[in-house]
């Protein structure tokens, strides 16, 4: 019962001064680069369960899809070919795909996207490589052990520990007022260290902005998971 009461307050507290500010999301683009169709889905990230789902055929034209959000939410980009990006879904934030004259996708609309891809433009290769190493990991490319799947771990690790480990951090120290640094601390996941480590480095309006709620949610979970006990 105090176990159960201390999860309570414990969960109150992280969210005070961190109230969600809801607002309409709106994400376009005409998905170049993408092949046939792409689905859109937006994921809530305290229940895990998703909030919109679309699938838009890539025409050439423009797509625009815009929905009411209470909080900060996750984007799912995905295409034929099974290739998934995931974006940061702000209240009152529009986020818009566009191609370069290289034919490189970046992120425009509103400022929030601006700062954020900036920040994607130096995490986006890492996480690239952390998925392929993910892929064959979870026999994607067909079964394979030994050596193999340990060099692919090791490397899947080192990818995370060694680059982007550092790399996130180094754009939060550079940008510690920016609502984008704050949304960037989520690919953190789980893993409440490094989330502590990095949020410590935003102001506090940053710490208390909509876009670091989604670092909040899992850590709230996390922080919920290591309390609790099978024997209580």
């Amino acid at each position: 019962m105090l176990k159960k009461l201390f999860i309570a307050m414990l969960m109150g507290m992280m969210t005070l001064g961190a109230m969600a500010q809801g607002g309409k999301f709106t994400v376009k683009g005409t998905f170049e680069g993408r092949k046939d169709s792409v689905t859109l889905e937006i994921v809530d990230v305290n229940s895990w369960e998703t909030i919109a789902k679309e699938t838009r055929a890539i025409t050439g034209e423009e797509h625009e899809l815009t929905i009411d959000l209470k909080d900060a939410a996750l984007l799912y980009v995905t295409d034929v070919k099974r290739l998934t990006t995931v974006f940061p879904a702000i209240p009152g934030e529009t986020l818009a795909f566009y191609q370069n004259e290289y034919k490189v996708t970046h992120l425009g609309g509103s400022q929030f996207y601006v700062d954020y891809d900036e920040a994607q433009q130096i995490v986006g290769p890492i996480l690239v490589g952390m998925n392929e190493c993910n892929k064959h990991l979870s026999g994607e490319f067909g079964p394979f052990y030994g050596d193999v799947y340990d060099l692919y771990s090791k490397l899947n690790f080192g990818l995370y520990n060694e680059v982007l480990i550092p790399a996130v951090h180094n754009y939060v120290k550079a940008h510690p007022d920016q609502d984008a640094a704050a949304a960037l601390i989520f690919l953190f996941a789980f893993d409440t260290k490094e989330i502590e480590k990095a949020s410590a480095m935003l102001t506090e309006r940053a710490r208390n902005s909509v876009a670091a709620n989604l670092y909040k949610a899992v850590n709230r979970e996390t922080v919920v998971r290591n309390v609790e006990s099978p024997t209580d």
